[in-house]
């Protein structure tokens, strides 16, 4: 299926939906994706805390999502 038809398909089924919370999230999607880059609006620390994030993810020191899932008692 090609990017047009999509597009339609999604316009159709959107037009059709009545979950206002599903409506919600779509248009913070929609936000978000329009939104200017989010990062020079933190403030040091909080850029200081995600450059931490991003180093240890590039040096390996991640924890796999279903350990910490289990820690936190739930399977995955």
């Amino acid at each position: 299926m090609g990017t047009e038809a999509m597009k339609l398909e999604l316009i159709e089924w959107l037009a059709k939906l009545n979950d206002s919370g599903m409506v919600a999230s779509l248009f913070n999607l929609k936000k978000a994706a329009e939104a200017e880059d989010w990062f020079k609006d933190l403030s040091p620390e909080q850029q200081a805390s995600v450059e931490r994030g991003l180093a240890d993810a590039k040096a390996g020191r991640t924890i796999p999502s279903d350990e910490v899932r289990k820690s936190y008692g739930r399977a995955t």
